[in-house]
């Protein structure tokens, strides 16, 4: 249970790390792609990501349990 503690955690670090400036300033340029900005597309792409993670990570942790 303690792995799944410290995978939290580096999930974390990583979600921070790739929405801080210096990455975020490598897809903050105009292109556009389906009509959409690239960078919007990694936002959500990102966050949605995220989200999956931590389901998959926090499933885990209740199958334990039982």
């Amino acid at each position: 249970m303690k792995a799944v503690g410290t995978k939290l955690a580096l999930l974390f670090v990583l979600g921070a790390f790739v929405l801080n400036f210096p990455v975020l300033a490598i897809f903050n340029h105009g292109d556009i792609l389906a009509g959409i900005p690239v960078l919007y597309l990694y936002l959500f792409g990102v966050w949605m990501a995220g989200i999956a993670a931590v389901w998959v990570l926090g499933r885990a942790r209740w199958e334990d349990e039982e």
